[in-house]
């Protein structure tokens, strides 16, 4: 017997599928649905996979906001100083970037979204760039 966290009451958790929105990009979802107020619980596998959606979403439409900046280079298992190294700028430049201070060059967004696309071919293509 579930207790749903949110209302407290139990026995009232029930399948549920449907569409979510992950960082503004809706996406399909699985998880259970309270009866009694609506709460929707979702795994945390379903969650890495409805995330792992949404990225692919935002890197396919193109990176527009630090915001999405972050939350797809975390995806992609970068921090923010390999990140700074590989498009040879400061680490102190890409928090610029993610909280919105300065605008992102898109060839920076590009270079992201083909890191998580394609993490170890574009980071070999990377570093022969920055071969002397």
């Amino acid at each position: 017997m579930m207790r749903c966290p949110t209302c407290k009451k139990d026995n009232t958790l029930r399948p549920w599928e449907g569409l979510t929105t992950v960082m503004g990009v809706e996406v399909e979802g699985r998880g259970q649905r309270c009866r009694s107020c609506g709460e929707i619980l979702i795994e945390l596998t379903e969650r890495g996979r409805q995330e792992r959606l949404a990225a692919e979403q935002l890197v396919a439409r193109g990176i527009r906001s630090g915001v999405e900046f972050k939350f797809v280079r975390k995806l992609a298992g970068l921090r923010a100083n390999e990140v700074a190294d590989m498009f040879g700028v400061r680490k102190e430049t890409v928090s610029r970037w993610e909280r919105g201070e300065v605008e992102i060059p898109r060839t920076a967004a590009y270079a992201l979204g083909e890191l998580f696309a394609h993490p170890k071919l574009t980071r070999q293509r990377l570093e022969a760039f920055a071969q002397p």
